[in-house]
């Protein structure tokens, strides 16, 4: 007989945002698997669940998977959480669900989201977006994914730590312009959320200016187009040198402009040998 593998949606802050399947789920499951041994048990404690954990985390879910489809292929049911949220989105999960290989049943237990949580109140326009997770942690990564963003001509969501998350707001702001909006959500559900748009210029001056903690998702617009004023075109080439290439300079503002690469090229070359 098939087992059952539950994908449940668990809180992203208040306890009180849990589905009444999703805790019925939770106990009648053989055990948990949980990304967070402490996490999860402040979950259960609160809705008095006795269930055994079995840590499932990026450091050791190819190492467990095999226990695991071997548990599941002998029938047992088991439900699958993330520390907050819906797994497998930027979570532990997918590498158990993709060796399903049809021998166990693999069951959607939909609740909160910190994407969809952010999606249903931004002042962005999302009809039509993409989702990135956490962006790369290296560099020339990180620089390419926000110029794919942008090429892409859609806003963008992301997750981000508060350790990083000004430095991907600075390359924001030097890739796609500081008037670019940014929806910027902290603490979804929990005591201290904190919900607001602006302008990426001064989303940074507020983040900088503040004590950055808990959990972001970003919301990014999509950037403003600037106009072909030479003082203007000037002034950002010279601050693009700064911390890029001359070929990614002139890739990079021809987001920006309508000028013909050809001759964008030139200009910046120009402007590259005044300095």
């Amino acid at each position: 007989m098939k087992g059952n593998l539950y994908i449940v949606a668990t809180p992203i802050g208040n306890l009180k945002d849990i589905t009444i399947r999703a805790l019925e789920i939770l106990k009648k499951s053989d055990y948990i698997l949980a990304e967070s041994s402490a996490r999860t048990s402040k979950l259960l404690n609160e809705y008095s669940i006795k269930k055994k954990i079995i840590t499932f985390n990026k450091d050791n879910e190819k190492r467990k998977k095999n226990s695991i489809i071997k548990n599941l292929c002998e029938g047992l049911e088991i439900s699958l959480v993330s520390d907050a949220g819906t797994p497998s989105i930027s979570d532990p999960g997918f590498e158990l669900i993709k060796s399903n290989q049809g021998r166990f049943h693999v069951i959607p237990i939909p609740g909160p989201s910190s994407l969809t949580s952010a999606l249903s109140v931004s002042e962005i326009p999302i009809n039509n977006f993409v989702f990135l997770g956490f962006l790369s942690k290296k560099t020339g990564e990180l620089k390419q994914q926000i110029i794919s963003l942008k090429n892409m001509g859609k806003p963008g969501i992301i997750f981000e730590s508060k350790y990083r998350v000004i430095r991907v707001i600075k390359e924001i702001i030097r890739i796609m312009g500081g008037d670019t909006k940014i929806g910027v959500f902290r603490e979804i559900t929990k005591l201290h959320e904190e919900i607001f748009f602006n302008s990426a210029d001064k989303v940074l001056l507020s983040l900088q200016n503040n004590v950055v903690s808990g959990e972001i998702t970003l919301i990014i617009g999509t950037p403003i187009k600037t106009t072909n004023n030479p003082d203007e075109l000037r002034e950002k080439v010279l601050k693009l040198l700064q911390n890029y290439t001359q070929k990614e300079t002139v890739d990079i503002l021809m987001l920006f402009t309508d000028i013909n690469k050809k001759d964008l090229y030139k200009y910046v070359l120009s402007v590259r040998q005044e300095e």
